[in-house]
Formats: C-alpha cells, structure tokens, sequence
C-alpha cells in the first residue's frame, strides 16, 4: 500500500533542491579553482585537500548535527536562511583571502552555515512524502550535487581565464544572498506529515520540548537496538571515499594530464551537471524499487552498485586522455558520484522515528564529513605531494569497496531492526 503526497511536496522538493545548487556551487568552489588557488597562494596539493575537507568539514560536521536537533525544535525555513546568509557572505570575503589560513577560517564559516541546510531540508521532505518515495525524494534533493557543482565548474571556467579566481567567489555568495528573501516566506510542513496529528506515545514529550541531549539520546539508544543502522553508518562513510577525493580530479586533470582550465571545467562541469543529476534521479528510483521488492533492498542496491560501477570509475585513472574510453568512464564516474545519496539518507531515516530523522541525517553526516569528505582529499594529497595525484585518488577509489560487506550485513538485519523500532 502506498501513501498519499502532502499539499506542496513537489513544490518543497523543487524549492531545496534550487538551495541545495547554491549550496554545492559553494562548497565546489575550491575543487573548480584548486590549481589557480595553489598557484595564487603558493600551497601545496596536500594543504588543499585541507582547504576542501578539515577546513570545511571541522565545523560543518559538528554543526551539522546540532542544527540537526534545533531543526527538530524550531522553524526550518528561518533556520535555513540564517545559514544561507553566513555562508554566502563567507563565500564572498572568501574572495579577499591572502593566505591559506585566511581562505581557510572563512572557509570554517562557509561549513557553519551550509550545515544548516541538509539536515533540515531532508527532515522537511521526509514529512511531505511517503516512506516508499523517500529514496527519490532525497536522490532529487542530492541532484544538488551535480547541479551546483557543475555549474560551478562551467562558470569557473568561463569566468576565471577572464576576471581571475577571487572574482569567481564574489559571484557565486552574491548569489547565495540574493536567495535569503524567498526562504523567509516558505511555510515549514507539519513534522511527521500525515502522523502528525497523532498524539506522541505516551511518557514521549513533544520534539518542540525535548533538549539536545535527550534527541540525541534516543539516537544512541536505537543505535545501540539496531545493527543495521551501525552497519549503514559504516558502509555509508566508506563508500563515499572515492567521491570525496575526487574534488582533486580539476587539479589533477591540470597538472596531471595536461588539460587547460577551461577544458578541465567545461568537462567536469558538463559530465557532472547531467551525469551526475542522472545519477541521482536513476539510483534513487531504482533504490526505490528494490526497497518495495525486497527486505533492505537499497541497501542490497548500494552494494550492488559499487560493485558495478567502481570498476570502471576506477580505470579513468589509468586510460590516455586522447581515448575515447577516457571520457566514457569520467562521464560513468559522474554517474556514480552522486547515485548513492538517495539510498543512503533513506535508509538511515527509515531506521530511526520520525521525531529524530533531522538528527540522524546530522549524525550521518557528522560521520561522513570527519571520515570520508574531511579525510579522503587530505590522504589523496598528501599521496599525490609524495608521489602522484594519480596514486592518491586510485588508493582512495579502491577504499570504496570495502563498504560492501557492511551494505550485505545492513540489508539482512533490516526487516528485524525496522519490525523492532515499530515495535
């Protein structure tokens, strides 16, 4: 049996997704200018990595799931556009940087504010659609990705060889700003959507009265009756390896395969804007199919997934650039580097209640950000400083498999743990 939309769903859904571009056209900056960045402040392959990862990711992870559990208690859309101002405006001061440390502590600003969105925005949606369509719901919210970063890349490439690097970021947070007026006036959707008008269990205060410490709380304790959520959280941060370190594929395209700037971006950016936005619609749909087919069908889904697609986002990294294989396997690559969110953030929300779902996706995305995002560009880095790039992001691609077998345990403990938490 399925479930009816809530009034508007697509309405919302369309609305955070336009965030989710200006979010990610942000967060690409860096990656789209890493070698002009590198040449302009004179840092090393390894201190960019830091730049896109620790710099961001230090502050982003933490308050990632602290705004997680205000967005359970407060108004969403006024708690979006409070983050949507601070990270726009770092974006452009961004522009004024002079250092490493400079670019870096506004780039820790960047992170505080973009926090805001994820968390809240996924929470909003899982209360306008149904269980059995979240998968898509959150794979079109994802499209984001691509959307936002591809722009970026094919903006970056246009403008930079014509105004420089540090007029790029002034466009793209004077953009961001102009956004802030139209997320005030959105209506934030009843929490739990079509349970919402039913009283809380009993003994269970509403999410408007509980602290931070108690939403938390009851995180852990379902972690602690769930191993297919543990298993999750952990296939989740491993998978996500190789998309992290390849926000060093512009630099690498540059130093390491000869590309011009221009024809770095304009690739990256075209490949990644419709391969990547593909991604996320196919794989949120088909995850969505195997979950009403199977028990913890997404999660057998991702596991597939990495086993079929890695392979050959892998040999981008081996094949000449004047072959024609090169550009199929970046544009398969493309593919992959954003078909796994959908899944991902479906899955997590579907094992906890609903009154913690932003929380969940705060401390999935806490997870993710230390040890994939932050981790992964700083490892490819400090690789490539020693001996290639090339070496780097082919170790850290080979780290994705390993998600599989946490993906195979998750989906066959899924229908116990999800009987017991309705239970």
């Amino acid at each position: 049996m399925t479930s009816k939309l809530a009034p508007k769903a697509s309405f919302y859904l369309g609305f955070l997704l336009l965030l989710n571009v200006f979010n990610f056209a942000h967060r690409q900056m860096p990656g789209s200018l890493g070698f002009q960045i590198e040449t302009g402040l004179g840092i090393s392959h390894a201190q960019l990595g830091l730049l896109i990862g620790f710099a961001f990711i230090a502050v982003y992870s933490v308050a990632g799931m602290l705004f997680g559990t205000v967005a359970d208690r407060w108004s969403r859309p006024r708690l979006i556009a409070l983050g949507l101002t601070l990270w726009a405006a770092a974006t452009v001061l961004s522009g004024l940087s002079q250092s490493f440390l400079q670019i870096a502590l506004l780039r820790l600003l960047v992170g505080t504010g973009a926090a805001v969105l994820t968390p809240t925005a996924l929470g909003m949606l899982a209360d306008v659609y149904p269980p059995e369509k979240r998968a898509f719901a959150s794979g079109v919210y994802y499209g984001g990705i691509p959307l936002g970063a591809g722009l970026s890349l094919i903006v970056v490439a246009l403008l930079e060889p014509a105004l420089g690097w540090r007029a790029c970021f002034f466009v793209a947070g004077a953009a961001g700003l102009l956004m802030v007026p139209f997320m005030l006036f959105l209506k934030d959707p009843p929490r739990g959507g079509a349970a919402a008008a039913a009283a809380p269990p009993a003994g269970q205060p509403t999410a408007a009265r509980r602290s931070t410490a108690e939403v938390l709380g009851e995180i852990v304790s379902v972690a602690r009756r769930s191993p297919a959520l543990v298993a999750s959280l952990f296939g989740s941060v491993i998978v996500l390896w190789p998309i992290s370190a390849s926000v060093l594929a512009m630099t690498w395209l540059q130093v390491e395969r000869g590309f011009t700037m221009t024809q770095a971006g304009l690739f990256s950016g075209a490949f990644f804007l419709v391969g990547g936005f593909l991604g996320n619609i196919v794989c949120g749909w088909l995850s969505d199919v195997c979950h009403r087919r199977w028990r913890g069908g997404r999660l057998w889904f991702l596991a597939l997934a990495q086993l079929v697609i890695g392979p050959p986002a892998l040999a981008w990294f081996a094949l000449p650039k004047d072959s024609v294989w090169f550009y199929v396997v970046w544009f398969i690559g493309c593919f992959a580097a954003t078909g796994y969110f959908g899944p991902i953030f479906a899955t997590v929300q579907d094992l906890v209640p609903a009154r913690v779902r932003s929380t969940m996706v705060g401390v999935l995305l806490l997870l993710v950000n230390i040890f994939a995002t932050g981790l992964a560009p700083w490892v490819a880095g400090s690789i490539g400083d020693a001996t290639s790039l090339t070496r780097g992001l082919v170790i850290c691609g080979l780290v994705g498999f390993l998600s599989v077998p946490f993906f195979v345990f998750a989906a066959r403990r899924y229908a116990t743990d999800v009987a017991r938490l309705d239970g």
